[in-house]
Parts: C-alpha cells; structure tokens; sequence
C-alpha cells in the first residue's frame, strides 16, 4: 500500500484517485471516532464528512513531519468538540433504544460464553461506564475516548489535541478521577458490585 504522504502528494497535485484512497482508507476510524464522542449516528455521519472536507480544503497545510492520521484525528476530535459546545447535544441514555433509518433497535451486548449473572453484571459496568464517560465535559470526554478506545498513546493524544504531553497525563487523570468519583457516588466503588 502506498504511504499517506505519497498519496497526499498525489492529492495535492488535484488526482481523485487520491482523494477516494485517503476516504476509504481513513473513512470508519474518522466516523467511529464521532460516533463515540456525539453518540447519535446521524450527527457522526454529518460531522465526519465535514471534517474530510475541511481535511481535503486544508492539505496544503499539512506538516508531513506528523502521521497523517494524528493530523486527520485531531481535526475530528475538534469539530466534534464545537459541535458538542454549539448544539449541547442530549447524550442517549443507554437504556434506551437506539435509532437507524427511522427503527428503534434495542441495544444488545454480545456474550462471549460468560454466565447469565456475569453478562449482566459486565452489561451494568460497561454502562455505567459509558454513562459516566458521557457526562464528562468534552475536553475530558475526548481524551478518554482517544486513550481507551482509539487506544492511542498519550504522546499520539499530545499531537492529535496540540497539547503538551503533561497536559494530556493530567487531563486523562483527571478525568479517570471524576469517572472514580461519581461511580463511588452513585455505587459505593466497584468493590461492591461484584
């Protein structure tokens, strides 16, 4: 496969063919990065073809010295950070049915050969844990979500948010410490749920 920058080159010089690479190459990463940070699919789908725009408009602008993809991210991260500051987006309760194309579908959580009580009670930490990821401010938000489920470095965080690297250290702890604390609120710890 040809590397970012030779495509981007290509990209640059005005070929379609390297547009429609860079897409497909980076087109689901960019869209579930919106999908964990918005938590509405139609808002993800709207704002990840809006950050590819803007990626495609900005090219010129893209330091080479960088992986592409820290670039690609940390636009995505902030478009979705604006988008959550401007329309204070209601965060779906996970108790609730999603919606695709106009259905309610029930959320479902796949059992990997764990009994029934180890299921639920797996489905009630991951709740919680989604909920209360939700209710972080946006800056903490996304720092989470890059960290633990983009499974980026704290380094690859630093690039891809333009932040010092000791920010980002504080900032994860931080929010990891505001997770801790309002799962001690409202449960007593996880200590007491199994």
């Amino acid at each position: 496969m040809e590397s970012d920058v030779r495509v981007i080159a290509r990209a640059r010089r005005g070929e379609q063919a390297a547009f429609a690479e860079l897409l497909r190459a980076y087109r689901a990463p960019v869209f579930n990065l919106c999908l964990r940070m918005l938590k509405n699919r139609d808002d993800a789908e709207d704002i990840a073809q809006e950050v590819f725009i803007k990626v495609f408009g900005m090219l010129e602008r893209y330091d080479e010295r960088y992986a592409f993809r820290s670039w690609l991210f940390k636009i995505a991260a902030n478009q979705c950070i604006d988008f959550i500051r401007k329309n204070r987006v209601k965060l779906q309760s996970l108790d609730e049915p999603m919606r695709y194309h106009g259905e309610e579908i029930e959320r479902q959580f796949p059992d990997h050969s764990r009994t029934p009580d180890e299921d639920l009670e797996l489905r009630e930490v991951g709740r919680l844990l989604l909920e209360i990821t939700d209710e972080l401010p946006p800056h903490y938000r996304s720092m989470i979500v890059l960290r633990h489920q983009e499974q980026l470095s704290y380094e690859e965080i630093a690039r891809v948010l333009d932040l010092p690297l000791g920010t980002v250290k504080a900032r994860i702890h931080r929010a990891r410490a505001m997770m801790r604390a309002k799962l001690e609120k409202r449960h007593g710890g996880l200590d007491q749920m199994f």
